[in-house]
């Protein structure tokens, strides 16, 4: 039979067609020349045939991203009965350019003629492929397809050029139209319900971000919106929607828009996984490889993307490879908390997903070896396993939120009766301190007790009576400072008279020998309640010489300079960690380094409310192991005297 000469070609056997086939892949039916100079034409590549150089192939596999051009060789022959109409549907629909050369049939028409034709006028070029508008192509499908009218009995060759920008994944199917037409509907409901889900995700999560001012949901939602266009592009969906777009722009949305959806995954795991306070230099790699993406967009739909492409997609690999450590770690490390284990989950899912498609586009796994891109599948399932653990989070951090704030409204509320019972107490207790500092003082001056041990003990009385009644002044000056009650007296005072004022009731103290002052200006004239702010510098120097070792100095040092005089206090202490730091001046509050050191919690509390109130700032700067130094600052403007 004449069509058994040509079938048998270099081992290549024809798919046949019978009159049950509804379906059929040309997987084994198939030769393939590898065109890497891109100069072979059709007559060339028949002469190659003629001489065998078309290698039978059993499967289809992908190429990547390469500027090789593939020639392929199909075989059919429609068996007695079989009908004559069929449909070749080949993908995927990104490929830019399908050039199928069909045999001319002997009579006029859309037919098929038999054979293989060894003269290249002998066949008639049908050009597919997202470089030729979807309003031209043969058939207006999602894929490239076109109707075949076969010969009965008689082996038919079709040879097709495929070259493409983008990735090479070909496969290639033959349907009878019945078959077809429920082909094309279950194809398009699933393409329908993928790009569905993806755009209530899109609009539901960036509603919620922009509601929560969420960084980790908008950038989830900036992930899931470019896995949209992606697939919207790349599955052939916006060519059908807008029949006249061109190649190159096809090429550009869906180059773009891979390279930004790894991009923004990058910027998602920044936020998601706290990157920035748990691996800074990790955030930072972060940021720049998304940037550096970003910037190889223009790219993608030129040559480069050849090159481009396989290093972003290297590189994707390796941050989700990262991600599936990182959140296995999270999960590990906080059981109570779900949201970690979806994290986990919706990476491993992308992970599978990433490496089949992978291996199936380099050409490890063959191209057809699943009805569905691996990749599709599992994109859907990581946004929505995501997107759930995304929930779980903002539900959590909701009830964080309500219980941080009940706390805060009951600590206020507490700290008020607190403050209010102090209040009272301590007025209460400003009679009999002063009936004890007055009996003791009387019995000092009647001279009726001489005995040195016993005036030793009223000087003891004294004293102690003394600091008594500085405490409660302290709790009332505080309470009347934070309610805005205390009226401060601004009055005409050297900066060198309130530095000694202060220092005045260490003066033949042993704290007096570790204390280092040095004024550069003490004749600075300045307009201030001296007497509060004497607390206020008073209470940082006390602190400086009791919780610093005996033997180590407290420099003291005020300066006029820049329109601000500024009062140091620094010690060589134990010093405090960053996050003590940004709670000095909160009422009661006591570092860890005090602990062993009497104090009621209220002297710095004290210092930050006077000083505020002279329009002044006190801040902190503290070293573990190091010491800490405070500094006042206060304006020119509000402290000279006009």
């Amino acid at each position: 039979m004449p069509g058994s000469a040509i079938a048998a070609g270099p081992g290549i056997e024809p798919l046949r067609l019978g009159p049950s086939t509804a379906d059929a892949g040309l997987a084994g039916h198939f030769g393939l020349l590898i065109d890497s100079s891109r100069k072979l034409d059709l007559a060339a590549v028949l002469k190659a045939d003629a001489d065998g150089r078309l290698e039978p192939q059993k499967d289809f596999r992908g190429a990547g991203q390469t500027r090789d051009i593939h020639w392929y060789r199909f075989d059919l022959i429609r068996e007695p009965g079989a009908p004559a109409d069929w449909m070749l549907e080949m993908g995927e629909a990104y490929i830019d350019h399908l050039d199928l050369f069909i045999p001319k049939a002997a009579t006029a028409g859309a037919g098929v003629g038999e054979g293989r034709p060894p003269d290249p006028a002998a066949y008639r070029l049908v050009r597919m492929g997202d470089f030729v508008p979807f309003s031209q192509r043969p058939m207006k499908t999602r894929l490239h397809s076109l109707p075949l009218t076969l010969p009965e009995g008689k082996p038919v060759s079709l040879y097709l050029r495929v070259d493409s920008i983008s990735a090479i994944r070909l496969s290639a199917r033959v349907w009878s139209p019945a078959a077809y037409v429920g082909h094309q509907t279950g194809d398009l409901l699933f393409q329908g319900l993928f790009l569905g889900v993806l755009g209530i995700l899109v609009l539901g999560y960036v509603a919620l971000g922009l509601l929560l001012r969420d960084g980790a949901l908008l950038t989830y939602t900036g992930y899931v919106a470019t896995v949209l266009f992606y697939y919207l592009f790349a599955n052939g969906i916006a060519a059908a929607l807008l029949p006249d777009m061109s190649g190159w722009f096809i090429n550009l949305m869906v180059g773009s828009s891979g390279f930004l959806g790894f991009a923004t995954s990058l910027t998602m795991w920044v936020y998601i996984l706290d990157l920035r306070n748990r691996a800074p230099w990790l955030s930072r790699c972060y940021q720049g490889l998304a940037l550096l993406t970003v910037l190889t967009l223009p790219t993608t739909a030129t040559p480069l993307y050849a090159l481009t492409g396989p290093v972003v997609t290297l590189s994707a690999l390796v941050v989700v490879v990262i991600a599936l450590v990182l959140t296995a770690r999270m999960a590990w490390q906080t059981p109570d908390d779900l949201s970690p284990r979806f994290y986990l989950a919706s990476t491993l899912v992308a992970l599978v997903g990433f490496l089949l498609t992978q291996m199936a586009l380099r050409g490890v796994l063959p191209a057809d070896l699943a009805v569905a891109d691996p990749y599709q599948i599992s994109s859907m399932l990581a946004v929505l396993v995501l997107g759930t653990g995304l929930a779980l989070r903002i539900g959590r951090l909701q009830s964080e939120r309500l219980r941080a704030r009940e706390e805060s409204a009951f600590a206020t509320k507490r700290a008020e009766e607190q403050r209010s019972f102090v209040a009272m107490l301590s007025h209460e207790f400003r009679t009999p301190l002063a009936s004890i500092d007055s009996a003791a003082q009387m019995i000092e001056l009647s001279g009726a007790v001489e005995a040195p041990s016993v005036l030793t003990r009223l000087h003891r009385i004294r004293g102690t009576t003394r600091k008594m009644a500085e405490l409660v002044d302290l709790f009332l000056s505080a309470d009347a400072l934070d309610q805005g009650a205390l009226a401060l007296k601004p009055e005409p005072v050297a900066l060198g008279q309130l530095m000694d004022e202060v220092l005045g009731s260490l003066s033949g103290t042993e704290a007096e020998e570790r204390l280092v002052l040095s004024i550069d200006t003490p004749g600075r004239p300045l307009l201030v309640d001296a007497p509060f702010l004497g607390v206020a510098i008073g209470n940082l120097i006390q602190n400086a010489l009791r919780y610093s070792p005996p033997d180590t100095p407290v420099r003291v040092t005020a300066s006029d300079g820049k329109g601000d005089i500024t009062i140091h206090v620094a010690d060589q202490g134990h010093g405090m960690s960053p996050e003590e730091v940004e709670r000095i001046g909160s009422i009661y509050f006591r570092a860890s380094s005090s602990r062993g050191t009497k104090g009621s919690g209220l002297g710095l509390y004290m210092a930050q409310k006077i000083v505020a109130a002279h329009g002044g700032t006190l801040s902190v700067r503290s070293v573990r192991d190091r010491g800490s130094v405070f500094t006042i600052r206060l304006s020119v403007a509000d402290t000279t005297q006009e």
